[in-house]
């Protein structure tokens, strides 16, 4: 039952893992592009 428990949460950790670098790729990107947009808005008054 420790084995099972354990590698559930070995599971668990790893998709956590996967979709708090998920969630922070697609923050960098986001930011990333509105940086972009706010630099053209103050090139081209």
């Amino acid at each position: 039952m420790k084995y099972s428990h354990s590698k559930a949460m070995a599971v668990f950790y790893k998709i956590v893992k996967l979709v708090k670098n998920g969630v922070l790729m697609i923050i960098h990107i986001y930011a990333k592009v509105s940086f972009h947009k706010v630099l053209e808005f103050f090139r081209y008054p």
